[in-house]
């Protein structure tokens, strides 16, 4: 399925309270602009781009969802023990079983060589049966992939069910969606905003996907802080708080949102949100800026070409530059 706001307008159901209404254009083009944002990766460079929209309550909350669907659109699956290999000794990690009977979770102490097999050797800090807390347990690679190893804490088993719900939901909208990619390590974004605000602003909001059962806006994002090892697709953090870790894209929503993009790691691409009234000379003069510096990119795919399609009253200017 593609991603243009026509055909998301005519997709997706939004639910609010008792009301149930088609998704409006603004909304359609705020996730398409997310997907958009999210998937023009470019070695060397990062991708800068600011909207600026009548008003910007729920852009960010859109565009964030266009982040996730872009992100399970490029998942690949990668070979997790090369990846674990990496790892310094000292580093926690949590597993379970494929089957989801036993789980655990350690420290890492190394790998070794043994027989003409590699192992990873954790010491237990947790453990579904309190005998195995405390020991240390040695893993082969050849039975790695009976397991399931990530950096983050596995969810609860309601978050669980979210998560499995929102994956469905998604599943409409990314052709062969890889059933791994809601439970890979790593988020897709992070969402730089006023959390309080943000979070009330999403409440009772529900979205139904190509007919399926609506889910509420907030599960569908898989959202969790920044500060918080646990599991998420999607991180999120108010202007003061951590932007720590790399992430693909980074969405700034607000002007005070944007004075934190000092801060970013390069490398991330960058949506900025405001409003008519935000875009003030400071930022102005922001912009200008980055034109200076700004590049044209040779041989970009032509998907990559900045939108003209987008909801009437979006201004947008967009800049490659070096990371």
């Amino acid at each position: 399925m593609d991603l243009l706001p026509d055909t998301l307008s005519k997709s997706i159901y939004v639910f609010d309270g008792r009301e149930k209404s088609l998704l409006p254009d603004w909304a359609a083009s705020l996730i398409w602009l997310g997907a958009w944002c999210r998937s023009c990766r470019l070695h060397g460079k990062r991708l800068i781009v600011f909207a600026v929209i009548p008003t910007r309550e729920l852009a960010a909350a859109f565009a964030s969802l266009g982040c996730l669907i872009a992100g399970a659109s490029n998942f690949e699956d990668v070979l997790s023990w090369s990846t674990f290999k990496k790892l310094p000794a000292g580093r926690g990690v949590f597993w379970s079983s494929k089957n989801g009977t036993k789980s655990y979770g350690g420290n890492i102490v190394g790998f070794k060589e043994s027989g003409g097999s590699e192992f990873i050797v954790v010491d237990v800090t947790k453990a579904s049966k309190r005998s195995e807390k405390g020991t240390r347990r040695e893993i082969s690679q050849n039975y790695f992939d009976e397991y399931r190893f990530t950096e983050e804490k596995p969810p609860t088993a309601p978050r669980s069910a979210s998560f499995h719900a929102a994956a469905c939901s998604l599943n409409n909208l990314v052709e062969n969606l890889n059933p791994k990619w809601i439970w890979s390590d790593g988020a897709e974004g992070l969402l730089i905003t006023q959390v309080v605000a943000f979070e009330s602003a999403i409440a009772g909001i529900s979205l139904s996907i190509a007919g399926r059962n609506p889910i509420a806006l907030s599960d569908l994002l898989c959202l969790e802080r920044n500060t918080v090892q646990s599991h998420a697709k999607l991180r999120i953090d108010h202007p003061k708080g951590s932007v720590s870790g790399k992430f693909p894209i980074v969405i700034l929503d607000g002007a005070r949102a944007f004075m934190a993009h000092e801060h970013l790691t390069a490398g991330s691409n960058m949506l900025v949100i405001l409003d008519r009234s935000e875009f003030q000379q400071g930022i102005h003069d922001e912009v200008m800026q980055l034109r200076s510096i700004s590049s044209d990119c040779q041989n970009l795919k032509p998907d990559w070409i900045m939108p003209n399609l987008l909801s009437p009253g979006f201004e947008l200017a967009g800049y490659w530059v070096d990371e």
